[in-house]
C-alpha cells in the first residue's frame, strides 16, 4: 500500500474506508485471511446464525475458502462473506487503533461499517442478506455499462450507494451518525472527508482496497496517508508477504 508524505505538524483526522462487496474477490485473500483470529470469530458468529434460519444449510467457512468459480456463484453469499470478514478485521483494528474519527462504506447491502457504527446489529445484517431473492446469472439479466473498465450489472440488484459516518464523544463513548454526502463511487465520499473536513489518514478494511492510490492522489495534496488495517498490525506481517508476490501477477 503506497503512503503519501504527511507534515509532522498536520492533525490527524482518520476515516476506515470498507470495501465493500468486493474485499474477497481474490482467492489468495480469502484463504489468507481465515487465519485472523477475529475474523473467525465473526464467522462463527454468522455461521451460528445463519444454522437458525429456515433455508439450505450452508458452511460459511467452505464458502470462502472456495475457488473463484463456486465463491463469485452466490452472490448473497459472497456479500455477506466480505462484510463479516471486515467487521472481524475492524475488531482486530481496535484493538491496537483508537476507533476512527470517520468511516467510509456502503450503506446499503450487507454494510460493514452500518455495523461497526452500530447502526444495525450483526445479527439483522445477516438474517437481511439472506432475505428476498436474487436472480441467477444468465446474459438475459446482465445490464450493461458504459466506459472501458466497466462491469456489468445483474438486473434486480440495487446499486451500491456508499456514504459516511462522523463519530461524536459523548459520556458513554463514541456515538456514529450519518453524513448526508452520497455518492454511487466511494472516491468521492472520501474526497469529500477530505475537502470538507480535513481527514488526512485513510485506512483500508479489506483486505482488498476499494480505493486505489491513484484515487488519493486525485485529491490534489501530498498531506494524506493511505495504510491498510493488516499493515498496521504487527503481528499480521505475514500477511502481505504471502499475498503480494501473487496478488502482484495479477496486476
Amino acid at each position: 500500500m503506497a503512503t503519501a508524505q504527511r507534515t509532522m505538524t498536520a492533525v490527524v483526522q482518520k476515516a476506515v474506508v470498507f470495501s465493500g462487496r468486493n474485499g474477497l474477490d481474490f482467492q489468495e485473500l480469502r484463504t489468507s485471511v481465515l487465519r485472523i483470529p477475529e475474523v473467525t470469530v465473526r464467522i462463527r458468529q454468522a455461521q451460528s446464525i445463519l444454522d437458525t434460519l429456515d433455508l439450505p444449510k450452508v458452511d460459511l467457512f467452505s464458502v470462502i475458502s472456495s475457488d473463484d468459480e463456486h465463491f463469485f456463484r452466490n452472490i448473497k453469499l459472497k456479500s455477506l462473506a466480505s462484510a463479516v470478514v471486515q467487521i472481524g478485521l475492524f475488531d482486530r483494528l481496535c484493538k491496537t487503533q483508537r476507533r476512527p474519527e470517520f468511516m467510509v462504506g456502503n450503506s446499503n447491502g450487507e454494510s460493514a461499517m452500518m455495523v461497526c457504527a452500530g447502526m444495525q446489529s450483526f445479527e439483522d445484517m445477516v438474517v437481511a442478506s439472506q432475505a428476498g431473492d436474487v436472480p441467477a446469472i444468465s446474459p438475459n439479466n446482465l445490464l450493461p455499462m458504459s466506459g472501458i473498465f466497466a462491469a456489468p450489472l445483474l438486473a434486480g440488484l440495487s446499486l451500491t450507494e456508499f456514504r459516511a459516518v462522523e463519530a461524536t464523544q459523548t459520556e458513554t463513548g463514541l456515538i456514529y451518525s450519518m453524513l448526508p454526502e452520497s455518492s454511487m463511487e466511494i472516491k468521492k465520499v472520501a474526497q469529500a472527508l477530505h475537502q470538507e473536513r480535513g481527514v488526512n489518514r485513510f485506512i483500508s478494511i479489506g483486505p482488498a482496497s476499494a480505493l486505489r492510490l491513484a484515487d488519493y492522489q486525485d485529491l490534489g495534496t501530498d498531506e494524506v496517508e493511505s495504510l491498510d488495517s493488516i499493515e498496521l498490525d504487527p503481528m499480521l506481517g505475514w500477511f502481505w508477504k504471502s499475498i503480494r508476490p501473487q496478488t502482484s501477477a495479477l496486476a
